[in-house]
Parts: structure tokens; C-alpha cells; sequence
């Protein structure tokens, strides 16, 4: 059973018993006030004929001039009090003495029963007698010293019968109220349930997988507050569906890219090893040629698996953070990659600030940082060129604390403004074929990217077609030494 049935057949019900119970009460309410009514003026009349009785036996006493009547006498001037009671047939009257009945006007039902039950003085009873209802008043009455009983009967046969009249009076008006307050009620149901049904349709459609579909919000009552509560899910199911697919696609490109970067080497290595077992007669010249071919192929897949392994584990790299001299660094690098930019005919610089620069952060991740960033400047750049290196000072940045900046410029080419977005993501290669033959596979600046944010760092790369490229990162000074030359930033 659906909600807005449950809630129509519930409150429905409720009317209809709330109703015609209350209609029940006011009606039995109004009928015993009818019978009290009934009662009341039964007993004025009961009383009154008793006083009749009694007052003309005096009077008859004062115009015979005698001090009493006899009995016979006596019950005769109360049988003519009696009779002047038949002209109203809804009255009976019966005078009993002991168990017998002397007189009887109209004949009160169930006069003789109701008078010889033992009883006080003065009571009363509703009897029926077939379809008719009297109101029958029992009481002790002295004639001439002689006790008698006095019975006397009222039809209220009209009450009872008013009384039904308005029962099923009332019974017709409650079924046609009922039909009447079901139709409201339904109507009203149906169109305050109207926003939880399209909410329902709303939800189902999301749960087809429409995840734009939102709900309408009107009003502040509790349905309002499901529906905002329902698009606010909603948003969040479909930012994280869209972080999903863009994850998997990202590495289903990875895992294509890597595969293609394995392929070319291992088919190399494979190829040239394979001739070296088939072919007998190998002079020296190939012999060599082959194995430089296997060498530096085997070297690439070594590079490769290094920085895919780095960049896969720096997610659950712990930091070793210690105090970094930078401007030991720089000089340790200096050195290492000298033979390098001497075999690439290109010139090295740093550019650092004068005194003590130094730095907290985890040092191997800094060495492979630079080294990096280095490594894609010599690839970029053609003989002649001057690779730079450059360290600043900020004592304040935009996030509002001070900052180091290593940079590394070169004199290369540059890239396309379009490119620059697409140049951190692993395995994209702007010069695919100059990047492979320099043995890189477009690891490196996701690599550093990676370093830079579990550092709380971040990483900027400007470039200008024709004049070269300006990679920088930018690291929070956490605990570094008072630096003499601060820049303002």
C-alpha cells in the first residue's frame, strides 16, 4: 500500500469515528434530556393527581359539613379524580389496595407487576410494552387514613421514537459527510504528497543514472528539506562518478602509455639479443653497435621502472624532513651533472641569494626534484643554451606566509599556452620523438608535481614560444634561517 493510501485510509477513519462519535454523544446526550424532561413533568402530574385526591376529599368533607367520608365515599371522590385522566389517552392511572387493583383509567401496562414489586414509597420505571415505551410512577397515597399505592403510566413512546429518527438521521449524514470529506481529503492528499511523488521520480531517475537530474525546491517544510538534501547527494554522487571516470580513463591512458613505453625498448632489446644468439658470424663493429643498442634500451626500462616506482609510491612516502643547505645542494648538483651539460655543450648557472639559505623538507625528494627539472631543461635545450638555477626568498606569498622558490629556466623553444596543462600528466611528451631518443618517457614533471604536493608546495611552468621555459616550485618556509636579500613577494 502506498503512502498517500495509508495516510488517506488513516485519516479518513479518524474523521468518520471522531464524527460520529461526537454526533453519538450530543444525540444520547439530547434524548436523556428528553427522558429527564419526561420524568419531570410525569412526576409534576403523578403529584399533582395525589394533591387532586386528597384536597377534594377535603373539600367534599367541607360541603357535606361532616369531619370524614367513609371509605366507600372516599374512594369514590378519588375514581372521579381518576376518570377526568381518560380523555388523555397517553395517561393511565390505576389505584391499588394491598395486592388488587380497585380502579384503573386507560389501563397502565404493567401496572399490576410494577405495583406489586417490593418498592419504596415513591418510584419510577420505563417499561415497554410491544412497540410502545411508558414511564411508569409508583407511590403511596393515604385516603381517609387508608393507605393505598398509586400507579400511573406516561406513553414517551415519542421520545424513543425521535430519538431513532434522528439515529438514522444522523447515520445518512455521516455516510454522505464521509463521502463527501473522503473526496476532500483525497484531493488534499494527492496534492500535498504531489512534491514527495516528484521527488520520487526525481530519485529514480537519478538511480537510472541521469545524475544531472535535480529536484525542485519550493518552500521550507520537511519534503524542501529532502529535496535539497537529496540534489546535495546528488552533486556529490556526480563530482565523485566524474572523479571516477576521469581516474579510470587516467589510467587506462597510463597503463596504455606505459605499455607503449615498454613495448619500443623491450622489442629493441629483443630483437638486437636475438640476433646476437641466431647470427654465427658477428663482427666486432656489430657485436658493439648491438650491444650499445641493448645497453642503452635496458637503461631507458631502467629509468622508467625508477621514476614509475617513485612516482607510484610517493602517495605513501613518509618524509624524512631535516634542515637542507640549499646552497650545499646546488653545489653538490652542480657537480654531478657537470660531464652531462659538458657532453650537451650546455652551459650551467645558479643564481642564488646572498648569506644562509636553507630549508626544511625530506632531502632525497628535493635532489630528485631538481634533478628533474634539470634533466627536462637539457632535453629542451639545444647546444649554446644556459640552463639556469635560481633560488628565492619570499617573505610573504598570497597564502599570506613566507615561501622558497627553486627554479629552473632554460633556452629552449618553449611550449604552446594549450600544451602547459597537459605537460604534468605521466607519459605526455610534448617533442614524443627528441623525448624518447633523450631516453625520458614524461615522467618527470608528475613526478615533481607529486613532491611538491605532499610537501604542501605547488608547481607553476611559464613559457614563451621562441624564448624558453620557466619551471618553478614553491615550497612553505616551515623553518628556514633569516636569509640575507629577502625579496617581497
Amino acid at each position: 500500500m502506498k503512502l498517500w493510501q495509508k495516510i488517506f485510509l488513516m485519516t479518513l477513519t479518524l474523521v468518520i469515528i471522531v464524527v460520529n462519535a461526537t454526533s453519538l454523544i450530543l444525540l444520547t446526550n439530547n434524548h436523556n434530556l428528553a427522558i429527564e424532561r419526561e420524568q419531570a413533568t410525569a412526576v409534576t402530574r403523578h403529584d399533582y393527581l395525589v394533591t387532586e385526591m386528597q384536597n377534594t376529599i377535603i373539600y367534599t368533607q367541607l360541603v357535606k359539613r361532616i369531619v370524614s367520608l367513609s371509605d366507600e365515599e372516599a374512594l369514590a371522590v378519588a375514581f372521579d379524580v381518576m376518570d377526568r385522566q381518560r380523555s388523555d389517552a397517553t395517561v393511565g392511572v390505576a389505584l391499588f389496595e394491598q395486592d388488587s387493583a380497585i380502579h384503573s383509567v386507560n389501563d397502565p401496562p404493567l401496572a399490576a407487576e410494577t405495583a406489586l414489586l417490593p418498592q419504596p414509597d415513591y418510584s419510577s420505571s420505563i417499561v415497554t410494552n410491544g412497540n410502545a415505551t411508558y414511564l411508569l410512577l409508583v407511590s403511596s397515597v393515604t385516603l381517609n387514613n387508608q393507605p393505598y399505592r398509586l400507579v400511573s403510566s406516561y406513553d414517551i413512546s415519542s421520545t424513543y421514537t425521535l430519538f431513532d429518527e434522528e439515529f438514522n438521521q444522523v447515520r445518512v449524514v455521516g455516510i454522505v459527510s464521509a463521502l463527501l470529506v473522503a473526496g476532500i481529503l483525497l484531493m488534499l492528499v494527492r496534492i500535498l504528497l504531489n512534491p514527495l511523488r516528484n521527488l520520487s521520480g526525481t530519485t529514480r531517475q537519478i538511480a537510472g543514472g541521469d545524475l544531472e537530474k535535480r529536484a525542485p525546491v519550493r518552500g521550507n517544510d520537511e519534503v524542501s528539506e529532502v529535496a535539497r538534501n537529496l540534489n546535495t547527494m546528488a552533486d556529490s554522487i556526480e563530482h565523485n562518478v566524474t572523479e571516477l571516470t576521469n581516474l579510470a580513463e587516467s589510467r587506462r591512458v597510463f597503463i596504455g602509455n606505459l605499455a607503449h613505453e615498454m613495448k619500443t625498448p623491450l622489442t629493441s632489446i629483443l630483437g638486437f639479443a636475438d640476433l646476437l644468439r641466431v647470427k654465427r658470424d658477428v663482427s666486432d663493429e656489430d657485436r658493439i653497435e648491438y650491444a650499445d643498442v641493448i645497453v642503452s634500451e635496458t637503461r631507458r626500462l631502467q629509468g622508467l621502472s625508477s621514476k614509475l616506482m617513485e612516482l607510484l609510491a610517493m602517495g605513501n612516502t613518509r618524509l624524512t624532513l631535516e634542515k637542507i643547505d640549499l646552497r650545499k645542494l646546488s653545489t653538490e648538483l652542480a657537480v654531478a651533472l657537470q660531464q652531462i651539460f659538458a657532453s650537451q655543450k650546455i652551459s650551467f648557472a645558479m643564481r642564488l641569494p646572498p648569506g644562509q639559505i636553507a630549508m626544511t623538507a625530506d632531502r632525497e625528494l628535493v635532489k630528485s626534484l631538481i634533478y628533474n627539472l634539470v634533466d627536462n631543461a637539457i632535453k629542451a635545450s639545444s647546444p649554446g643554451a644556459t640552463v639556469i638555477f635560481s633560488v628565492e626568498m619570499l617573505a610573504r606569498t598570497a597564502s599570506g606566509g613566507p615561501a622558497i622558490v627553486l627554479a629552473v629556466a632554460d633556452e629552449g623553444s618553449g611550449i604552446p599556452a594549450d600544451q602547459i596543462p597537459l605537460l604534468t600528466e605521466p607519459f605526455y611528451m610534448l617533442d614524443k620523438a627528441r623525448t624518447r631518443k633523450a631516453g625520458g618517457a614524461g615522467l618527470g614533471l608528475a613526478l615533481c608535481v607529486e613532491i611538491a604536493r605532499v610537501h604542501g608546495g605547488h608547481l607553476e611552468i611559464e613559457s614563451e614560444l621562441g624564448r624558453g621555459t620557466r619551471v618553478s616550485v614553491t615550497f612553505p618556509r616551515i623553518d628556514s634561517s633569516p636569509a640575507q636579500g629577502v625579496n617581497d613577494g
